[in-house]
Parts: C-alpha cells; sequence; structure tokens
C-alpha cells in the first residue's frame, strides 16, 4: 500500500490501509456468515450493465475534412461507401454505438443523462484527467494520442453521466476543418467541456481556439435550443502559476478572452458555444498529490450544470441526429430535423402497428411504446390480427378472408350460431369485429400521440 501511494502519489487517506485480507475454505466462509452482515449485493443485470459501461467505444472520426460517425465502434469502407450521398434519416438509421445501444434505450431509458467532454492539445492528459473525474477507463499514455472520439458511461443512482474523450485539436494529422467538426459535435452535445492545454502566459491564445470560434457561425445556437448548453472549462497547468498569485494569473487569462470577445463581438465563441459560461481554472501537474483533490469541486460543477438530455432514449436520439447532421452537412434547425425523422419512422411502422399491435413479432414480440421513455402504451387492446395490403407480401402474412375468419372465431359467442336466429347473430358479430378494430385504432393513435407529444 504504501508503494502504491509513493508511486502514483494519490491521496487514499485510510481507505487501502482499513482493508483487512484474510482466506477461508469456501465451507468456513459460510457457515460463518451473518445473514444480517453487511455484505455486498449485486443484481445481476445492474452488475452487468455496470461492466459494459466501463468499455469505450470508438463513435466518430474526422478525416478528409468529413465528420465520420463509427457504427458499433469499427470503421467500416463498405458502410461509408454505401452512405455516400445519403439522406439525415438514412445516416440516423444506419448508425448504432454496440452494446449502448440497448442500454440507452431500456435500462437506462428513464435516467437523464449529462455530458462531460475533454478536450486539448495532444499528450496534455485528457483522458487520464476524465478517467480520474467521472470512473471510466480511457486508455491513455505518452506513447498513444487519442483518434477521433470515444465514448463511455458512468451510471449513477438517480442519472447517467456520458463522457467523451477527443482526440488533440492542432495536431499535424488534423486539417483545421476537422478540428472544426469535432469541436462543434463537442460543444453542442456536452454539458461540461473540459479544455486541457500547455497553456503559458505570454501565449497568445487566439491560435488555440480558432476552431472553437470558426465552430461558432456553423449551426444557429437559437434555432436548436437543446444543444450548446455547456460550460468551458480552460485548465490551466499548475507549473504556469507555481511562483505567482493564482487570482492574479485567472485575471490575465480573463483579459485574454475579452479580447477575443471584444474582436468577434456577438459572434464569438463564448457566447454562441457556451452561452457566455467559462471557467479558468488552474489545475496542479499531473501525479502530483495535488492534482487529486480538485475533482471533487470539479465533480460539483458538473452536478450543477442545467439538464438538456431528459434520458437516455432522447439522448441517443439526439446523439445520433447530431451526428448524422455533421455528416451530411445539414445546418438546419436540430429539432426539425429530428421531427422529420420520427414522423418518417412512425410512417414506416404505421401498418404493423395497425396490423398486429405492435412494432415487431419476429423474433420477439415489441409492443407498442414511447421511443423516449420506453414505456408501453397502457390502452386496451385486441390479440387479433388484421389483414392490411402492405403486409400482403411478407411471409406467413395472412390472406384477407383468412385473417377475418381468425378475428371471427376468437369471438366467444361463435359457436352459439346454429342456436341462434342469423340476424340477431350477424348484428352481434358485426358489434365485436368493430369494437376490436376500435381498440386497435385506438391504441395505436395513443402510440402515435406518445410519440409526437415533445415535437
Amino acid at each position: 500500500i504504501s508503494s502504491f501511494e509513493r508511486s502514483t502519489r494519490k491521496p487514499t487517506g485510510t481507505e487501502l490501509s482499513a482493508i483487512s485480507v484474510a482466506a477461508f475454505q469456501y465451507e468456513t466462509f459460510v457457515s460463518h456468515l451473518d445473514p444480517g452482515s453487511n455484505v455486498s449485493r449485486f443484481c445481476a443485470g445492474e452488475w452487468l450493465a455496470d461492466i459494459l459501461c466501463l468499455i469505450p467505444i470508438q463513435i466518430a472520426v474526422a478525416r478528409e475534412n468529413r465528420f465520420i460517425p463509427i457504427k458499433d465502434g469499427v470503421f467500416s469502407n463498405n458502410l461509408e461507401r454505401s452512405l455516400l450521398g445519403a439522406d439525415v434519416p438514412r445516416i440516423i438509421n444506419s448508425l448504432s454505438f454496440g452494446w449502448y445501444e440497448s442500454l440507452f434505450q431500456s435500462y437506462m431509458a428513464h435516467k437523464p443523462v449529462k455530458v462531460v467532454s475533454s478536450m486539448g492539445e495532444q499528450s496534455v492528459g485528457k483522458s487520464f484527467a476524465l478517467n480520474h473525474l467521472v470512473d471510466t477507463s480511457f486508455a491513455g499514455s505518452a506513447m498513444r494520442t487519442t483518434e477521433g472520439v470515444w465514448m463511455s458511461v458512468a451510471p449513477l443512482d438517480d442519472s447517467i453521466i456520458v463522457a467523451l474523450d477527443f482526440e488533440g485539436v492542432h495536431s499535424i494529422e488534423r486539417s483545421a476543418q476537422e478540428d472544426t467538426l469535432l469541436v462543434l459535435f463537442n460543444t453542442a452535445i456536452s454539458n461540461l467541456v473540459l479544455f486541457r492545454n500547455n497553456f503559458a502566459l505570454s501565449r497568445d491564445i487566439t491560435g488555440l481556439f480558432k476552431s472553437f470560434q470558426s465552430s461558432s457561425s456553423v449551426l444557429d445556437p437559437t434555432a436548436n435550443p437543446t444543444l450548446f448548453r455547456s460550460t468551458l472549462v480552460i485548465i490551466i497547468k499548475a507549473c504556469d502559476v507555481v511562483e505567482s498569485d493564482t487570482n492574479e494569473i485567472v485575471k490575465e487569462f480573463k483579459l485574454k478572452f475579452q479580447q477575443i470577445v471584444q474582436q468577434e463581438q456577438g459572434s464569438n465563441f463564448i457566447s454562441q458555444l457556451h452561452g457566455g459560461k467559462l471557467a479558468i481554472v488552474p489545475w496542479p501537474v499531473i501525479e502530483s498529490r495535488q492534482f487529486y483533490t480538485l475533482f471533487n469541486s470539479m465533480k460539483r460543477q458538473l452536478d450543477k450544470q442545467e439538464l438538456t438530455h431528459s434520458g437516455g432514449s432522447v439522448f441517443l436520439q439526439t446523439l445520433k441526429t447530431l451526428m448524422a447532421k455533421l455528416k451530411a452537412n445539414d445546418w438546419g434547425a436540430l429539432s426539425q430535423t429530428m421531427a422529420a425523422h420520427r414522423a418518417q419512422l412512425l410512417l414506416a411502422l404505421l401498418p404493423r402497428a395497425l396490423a398486429l399491435g405492435a412494432t415487431e413479432i419476429v423474433p420477439e414480440r415489441e409492443p407498442l411504446k414511447d421511443f423516449d421513455t420506453n414505456i408501453v402504451v397502457a390502452k386496451p387492446d385486441t390479440s387479433a390480427r388484421f389483414f392490411l395490403s402492405e403486409l400482403s407480401h411478407e411471409e406467413g402474412a395472412p390472406g384477407r378472408d383468412n385473417a377475418l375468419a381468425t378475428v371471427v372465431r376468437s369471438w366467444d359467442q361463435f359457436s352459439e350460431r346454429t342456436t341462434v336466429q342469423e340476424e340477431p347473430w350477424i348484428g352481434e358479430l358485426t358489434k365485436f369485429v368493430d369494437h376490436v378494430v376500435q381498440l386497435r385504432i385506438e391504441a395505436v393513435e395513443e402510440w402515435l400521440s406518445m410519440n409526437t407529444a415533445r415535437y
């Protein structure tokens, strides 16, 4: 323990020294285990989800002056060729994020999401600091630099923290346009942006934030009210402030940013991309004992950020739409694009919803539900399968006569056909068919209403 503390310089207090290690045979351990003792217990599903969230996934790269989303963490030339000239809805439908897809859509659909990102020059400890802030496991070392954008998730009891780790800006491998696209994506989706650099007081910082300034005129924040709501935190290395008063150093950097604001006026990136929210934080050098003491205050800063993603499913849809718009160079309002995509999705699923009362039955039945909250439609429905000509070409789909015959036979009075006069029997049958059809229509109407309410 002492060797660990000496080599890492991490202030662990008594957390490690208080650990007691003992070994027992399993039978002995069980026999001495008090049922009321304070033993850690894990739900299998929750434990598995937490394990999966420890695995980062690459979600995008910037190449050849283009923003390129990555499907399931693996870049595919075949997918790229298939999406040449594709519109935004088609790109959205092609995107998925591996194991995080189902976590956001179902397990974490209701939990609000906050996004923290790390950006800056290469090899300044962006990934290292992000790992210590939100308990992620981004790879990082002096011999390796991040490429593109990587995502990881830290699930909490009442919320989700999504961490985005960006490659360094101003590298020789990236053009100015590629930097601009990465910055635009970062500032649009994040709630807290950490910008780490090897700042020096004598350095002209205007060039460092050129990509930020270039991004400020691409997407209009007023047309995208759910985006660009982050606070920009500029982290200054402590080597710049060791021999000077911290407050004076912060004032000096603020003056530099005020010059940018005066020069760019209302179009400055601090106002456009961050709503004027800027913080400058002197931070001790990496792996010093003081380096680890500021993470608690930074976590409190993240906790105070405005909530812009109401649930995991909403965040997933926003993320995919933003990435698709950047790929397609579509600079219109995000809300309009999301509404159009939702309308197309509902229109495509409507025949199945009417015929089956579900959006899918193979391999498993997928009930009608709110795509944003994963809440199933509560309206009563029938189990009947109706005939729709749009689905008649599908394998196993019943014909018109067979579908009607099945509905008729499901009537609980069908067996009384031979004991009741024809006219009243047909009248009651007609009422039954009208009733089950109306049940399905009302359930589908509720489904459509749930999925269009926020637009």
